[in-house]
């Protein structure tokens, strides 16, 4: 009788997880914002706190001060990515005509060594490469979340508003804001460092597009696992397109791979340690299915959910299994 109830209650679990992703899949227009919102409180609410109890200020002064700052870094950011992201634009032509040479470059090499590899159609293969259609949709999908800005400030406005209401703080939602707390402003600091250590890396090698690649890496730096990956990756075509086989190139390649290997996987642990308390299998999966709900920003958003999904499946007693299986634990 037992066995069933529990072959029951896991039935039941299962069916509400797939009703809760196709409810989250078809709202996401008004989810992703709205999530977006709830993390940016996460992050921002302990230095409202710190400020109210390091400076005496009443709460609606320091809740002030910290929009204001908000606000005004939010602006500084969005400059940055706008810039970068009109700087591919306009390059996008100019690159085109470097692929048509390219591939002429080739076909006149290959002939004059005595090989025919016009039925190949070289130039095709060049231009149905994936890198530049991806970084479009990449920038179409940091467009679209700009344009959600101002339901992100609402939303979190008025959760940092009626913060005040209750005094009393639930033991669990102290655990995911210290969690996310951490995650979030390590985060940050390891992408600031990555993507401005990157770009001077770019200008000392003269790179085109050198902006739009540092943002690049700072922005996927948040992706776990694939996005340093990805960051490494992009580059390479328009360092072949610019320099062939120059010094530059390996140059790039070298360098960015070894700020990526020394910050991922020697700092970042150091930093981080076990706050999350999620498994690498665990990240990696739920970085899948949040990129198939949610797409980009899901990715973004993968392991600040699953870690809360986790902490408060810790304090269920039914879920707390999934909880040990989200940390790696099957005993």
């Amino acid at each position: 009788m037992q066995d069933t109830q529990k072959l029951n209650s896991a039935c039941l679990f299962i069916l509400t997880v797939i009703a809760v992703a196709c409810v989250l899949y078809f709202t996401k227009v008004v989810m992703v914002p709205f999530v977006f919102s709830i993390f940016l409180y996460l992050t921002i609410s302990p230095v409202m706190h710190w400020m109210q109890g390091k400076f005496k200020l009443p709460h609606f002064v320091s809740l002030v001060i910290t929009v204001l700052l908000f606000l005004v870094t939010f602006v500084l950011f969005t400059l940055l990515t706008s810039s970068s992201i009109d700087s591919f634009l306009e390059g996008a032509d100019q690159y085109k005509d470097k692929v048509n040479g390219a591939a002429s470059f080739i076909e006149l090499k290959a002939e004059s060594l005595g090989f025919d590899i016009s039925e190949y159609d070289i130039r095709g293969k060049l231009k149905s490469l994936p890198i530049f259609s991806f970084l479009k949709s990449l920038t179409g999908s940091m467009l679209s979340l700009f344009s959600n800005t101002f339901l992100i400030i609402i939303f979190s406005l008025f959760l940092l508003t009626g913060e005040n209401i209750s005094k009393r703080e639930v033991k669990t939602l102290e655990m995911i804001k210290s969690s996310i707390a951490k995650y979030v402003s390590s985060k940050l600091l390891l992408s600031i460092m990555t993507g401005g250590l990157s770009y001077i890396v770019y200008l000392i090698a003269d790179v085109d597009l050198a902006i739009m690649f540092a943002m690049l890496t700072f922005l996927l730096n948040f992706i776990p696992n694939i996005g340093s990956v990805v960051a490494m990756i992009l580059p390479i075509p328009v360092l072949l397109l610019q320099f062939g086989l120059g010094w530059q190139t390996p140059f790039v390649i070298v360098i960015t791979v070894l700020l990526q290997a020394i910050i991922g996987n020697v700092l970042e642990p150091k930093m981080l340690g076990d706050s999350m308390d999620l498994h690498p299998v665990t990240i990696l999966l739920f970085l899948t299915f949040w990129g198939f709900i949610w797409g980009i920003p899901g990715m973004f958003l993968s392991v600040p959910i699953t870690a809360t999904l986790k902490i408060i499946f810790s304090k269920i007693e039914l879920t707390k299994p999934v909880a040990e299986i989200f940390a790696g634990r099957f005993n």
